[in-house]
């Protein structure tokens, strides 16, 4: 089995659960790792590479469950990532630990318009990792929309956070759930354009292509087909770095 600190805290949260999680398409036989059908698994498709800047994940708990939830690929690729489980009233220990780390840059990862951002910094741009003087550390807030907007919304110990605001349509390519809006990222989306923007084109690129075998395979999971391997694919078979 493969863990990850997301499926450690996934595991964690389901021991203490009263009822089973009743996701859509429940019949499945699922990979207890990557939450596919065991048809169309995509665990020979893992990569694991590094970057210049760091992610820290800070989970919605009904998110944790869902097979459609894309922040686990970034704790797949980016082996280090901590993952958080949001609180309304405080800060999980380990995340007020970076926040207040004098190493770190820390931003929140949000596309913030007038109303999101009230007294809050946001910025558009990030210094490129080889040049910064701190590590530069992204908060990905990883639940819906709704549950997004809620957790910056009332939890007073991110305010004095500054918020990154991705250009409106950098990436857009989830076909699981559409948000309907360009400026509204998947959580692994949002960790590609933050690449990007850091000019970390090559784990972008690799954590791009395990993002479209993850769309490919859900499709199959959901359309009861075994997937057919495809560009991205056979880029992921390639050795990384």
């Amino acid at each position: 089995m493969h863990v990850t600190n997301f499926t450690r805290l996934r595991d964690q949260e389901l021991a203490k659960s009263t009822r089973p999680f009743m996701a859509k398409g429940k019949s499945v036989i699922r990979c207890t790792d990557c939450q596919m059908a065991e048809y169309a698994c995509i665990c020979s498709w893992r990569p694991t590479v590094t970057s210049g800047i760091d992610f820290a994940l800070l989970v919605h708990r009904k998110e944790l469950f869902k097979p459609t939830n894309t922040g686990r690929l970034i704790a797949d690729v980016f082996a280090d990532t901590p993952v958080f489980l949001w609180s309304r009233l405080d800060a999980p220990p380990g995340l007020q630990d970076l926040l207040q780390d004098p190493a770190r840059e820390c931003y929140i990862v949000f596309p913030a318009s007038e109303s999101d951002a009230i007294e809050r910094k946001v910025v558009q741009s990030l210094p490129a990792s080889a040049r910064g003087s701190r590590k530069v550390t992204l908060i990905l807030l990883d639940g819906s929309w709704k549950q997004c907007s809620r957790m910056i919304a009332l939890s007073r110990w991110l305010d004095g956070v500054p918020c990154l605001k991705l250009p409106d349509a950098f990436v857009k390519s989830y076909l699981m759930r559409d948000s309907g809006r360009d400026d509204r990222f998947s959580t692994a989306e949002a960790a590609i354009s933050c690449l990007l923007l850091a000019g970390e084109s090559s784990p972008a690129q690799t954590l791009q292509h395990y993002f479209n075998v993850f769309n490919l395979h859900y499709l199959a999971t959901r359309g009861c087909y075994i997937p057919e391997p495809g560009e991205s694919h056979r880029a992921l078979a390639l050795p990384h770095s």
